[in-house]
């Protein structure tokens, strides 16, 4: 274990967290003049931090990232940064050290959840700190960090994949940086398209930046604790269903768009498998909500969709309270939080393409089962998928569920029903947010005991980090200089 290589490049990571806190710094100079000293001393605290872990480091021009440097340094950065970014909170209210992390965890991993009752409670200068940590946590913090970092070798990939998560994660250009400012470039343009498009429908600037910044990272974030409910805008909602799309989507696919590359984009299979998935939840959603009566036909069409994209996309807005809908709608939004949305998005969830490639390799069995000596290769799109890619991903999803379980069992400690647990566990690991019960649409977490929101911090770091990362980090072992990585 090279820790030289993995102090040098935590400091940058800082340095770089540094740089995104001069904005609301800014904002509380400009508007918030009271709470500027909130982001004087985060600075102050994270250069401090800088500093140390540069001075504990090797400055050598170029080093190999090995894939064990590159493991830790994706799991302690984001568990640096989540408390770093926990500091403005900490400062504001220091009575409740739980809290600040939870709000910092909550932006960070663009879960979109809070602990306090209203937004007012919030200086402008944190509530512009809160729309940050959802933005940069959706391109992911270590992507910012790779655009300024050197070429790493090899272990550069790691960090790549690891803000790009999923079964079929690519990369769009030969070279790591030069694929990682392509992205944040897409990621920035798209961002203030949807700002001037939210401001042409009639929402006010400052409404219309948190809006965009939420969406973009399918972060969930609003001004509001009932979400979009109290615009009561269909444009809004149109403008925000087109966008959740496109911030769910593999971003190398616009790279492909760019380029023309109108032959890639036909092979590649897992948009059209993710907008099958969305309109049947649709369908289904509005037939429920139809035929019980619960709403007219325009309104189940409007309602059914929006859910069905905010919550197939992770991003947890909600057009209406669906804590009321009937049970069936309820469980279809609930499947729609594991499986997420597209590999090289910035969605939560489990990831379409490793949910196919499941049933695709469960079908594989079952024919084997049936004919033994049938050859039968797991396909998505026309690339076939290698075998060591579909025994990954099994063992990825073993985790995910074990963890899923576990996670919900000591929530229920906390004296939660065993159904509500479920869908908070699940709701934190998918990076949606709201879920059904106490912490419906138009709730908070803020009536959750200690206990329930130290679990929810776990599940949504557990989710962010796809379960390996973190595991791996907190093995005595992995951080043993002797062992054979």
């Amino acid at each position: 274990m090279d820790f030289t290589l993995i102090n040098r490049l935590l400091s940058k990571l800082v340095l770089a967290f540094c740089a995104v806190m001069l904005i609301p710094l800014v904002g509380a100079l400009a508007v918030d003049i009271e709470h500027v000293w909130l982001f004087v001393f985060t600075l102050i605290a994270s250069l401090t931090v800088a500093s140390i872990l540069s001075t504990y480091a090797n400055e050598r021009s170029r080093q190999r990232l090995r894939g064990r440097e590159a493991i830790a340094v994706v799991g302690c950065g984001w568990l640096l940064v989540c408390f770093l970014g926990s500091l403005p909170y900490l400062f504001f209210n220091p009575g409740d050290p739980l809290a600040a992390v939870f709000e910092s965890v909550s932006g960070f991993t663009t879960t979109g959840v809070t602990t306090v009752n209203s937004f007012h409670e919030f200086p402008p200068s944190i509530l512009i700190w809160r729309c940050l940590t959802h933005w940069t946590g959706g391109i992911g913090v270590i992507m910012l960090f790779i655009v300024i970092m050197p070429q790493m070798n090899g272990g550069a990939s790691y960090l790549f994949n690891a803000e790009l998560p999923g079964g079929m994660a690519e990369r769009t250009l030969p070279k790591i940086q030069e694929s990682a400012k392509l992205i944040l470039t897409i990621y920035t343009f798209l961002t203030i398209l949807e700002i001037g498009l939210l401001i042409l429908s009639g929402l006010p600037t400052y409404h219309a930046i948190n809006l965009a910044l939420a969406t973009m990272a399918t972060g969930g974030f609003s001004f509001y604790h009932d979400s979009l409910i109290s615009f009561h805008n269909v444009a809004i909602e149109a403008i925000a269903v087109v966008f959740m799309l496109i911030a769910s989507m593999n971003f190398s696919l616009y790279y492909k768009i760019w380029r023309r590359d109108w032959e890639s984009i036909k092979i590649d299979s897992e948009p059209r498998y993710y907008f099958g998935l969305i309109v049947t939840a649709a369908v289904l959603i509005f037939g429920d909500l139809y035929t019980h009566g619960v709403m007219a036909f325009q309104p189940a069409v409007r309602h059914s969709l929006f859910q069905a994209v905010s919550i197939a996309s992770t991003t947890g807005f909600a057009s209406d309270d669906f804590n009321t809908w009937p049970s069936f709608s309820r469980y279809v939004l609930l499947m729609l939080m594991f499986v997420g949305g597209c590999s090289g998005s910035t969605a939560g969830g489990i990831k379409i393409s490793r949910v196919v490639i499941l049933l695709k390799a469960g079908w594989a069995e079952l024919l084997r089962t049936l004919h033994p000596r049938i050859v039968y290769s797991v396909k998505m799109g026309k690339r076939d998928i290698d075998p060591i890619i579909v025994s990954n991903i099994t063992r990825f999803f073993f985790l995910y569920m074990f963890v899923f379980m576990i996670l919900s069992v000591l929530m229920s400690i906390s004296g939660i029903s065993m159904m509500e647990s479920f869908g908070i566990v699940a709701a934190c690991m998918s990076s949606v947010g709201p879920a059904s019960g106490i912490v419906g649409p138009t709730a908070t977490y803020a009536n959750l005991p200690d206990w329930a929101r130290f679990i929810s911090i776990l599940a949504m770091l557990f989710g962010r980090l796809e379960i390996f990362t973190l595991l791996a980090i907190i093995r005595p072992d992995f951080w043993r200089d002797k062992q054979n990585w």
